[in-house]
Formats: structure tokens, sequence, C-alpha cells
């Protein structure tokens, strides 16, 4: 290596270091922060920010209502208004109705013991069965029955 190169890597190395070396003066302390308290004085409690009461279980139901209650629209895209849905006892059976518009659309029947039927009705009024439950409606036998 001739003399220029290495006076030439030894002017680099010691900008390097010196940069390496350098330090920046401390940033000043924000204005509104207090200086520490001395250590032989004893510390001040200092008053808490008044908090608002709890509110009242009528308020925070009505809160919750408000926030999370769907609201149903008057109409669908059709322009229809949603369907009802009347539920009654019959024998220890629940009967469900669901009607839009005045009509009947489908009913179903929920046995305290078996299956659920559904019927829905044709355009005319009348009750059909389900199509997905086939043709024929299936005998349903009690072959052992537990603790009865």
């Amino acid at each position: 290596m001739d003399r220029k190169s290495t006076q030439v890597l030894i002017l680099i190395g010691a900008l390097l270091a010196g940069s390496a070396f350098a330090q920046a003066a401390p940033p000043a302390p924000p204005a509104s922060i207090p200086p520490p308290p001395d250590l032989n004085q004893p510390v001040q409690p200092q008053a808490l920010p008044p908090q608002p009461p709890p509110p009242t279980p009528a308020q925070a139901a009505s809160a919750l209502r408000g926030s999370f209650a769907p609201t149903l629209p008057p109409h669908d895209a059709m322009g229809q208004p949603p369907p009802t849905v009347s539920v009654r006892k019959v024998k220890g059976n629940v009967v469900e109705e669901y009607r839009a518009g005045g009509n009947l659309v489908m009913i179903r029947i929920i046995p305290k013991h078996g299956p659920v039927q559904t019927f829905y009705a044709n355009p005319q009024g009348r009750l059909q069965r389900n199509e997905h439950e086939g043709p024929v409606q299936p005998v349903f036998y009690t072959l052992y029955q537990w603790g009865h």
C-alpha cells in the first residue's frame, strides 16, 4: 500500500471515530413536568378528580337498548310489511303461525314428544307438507323409554 492511500484510510477512520464518540445535548424537559421531589420532604397527597356517579340500572338498560337493539325496517325490499308470528299451545304442543300481509305462509308444530312438523301454504292458502321431509310421513315408535 502506498503512503497516500494509508493517509486517506487514517483520515476516514478518524472522521468515523469522531462521529461515533460525539454526543448530542440531552433534550430539555417539557415545562409541564414538575421537578422530582426532595427525598427528605414528605410527599403530599394529591386530590383525585371527581368521578361521575354510577348509572342506575334503568339508565344502563336504556343505554344498552339504544346501542345494541336492532331496528327492523317497516317494510322489506319488495314493500311488504315484516311477517308476524303467533305462538300458542294446544294440548301440550306448540303451534307457530307465520303470516305475511295477513296471509298464512307457514305453520310449524312442535310436539311435546317427536319431530317438528312444518307445513307451507300455497298461493291459494292450502297447507302442504314440506318437500324436504319426503312424500311419506315417517312413523315413529317408542321402543324403550327411560325414567317414565
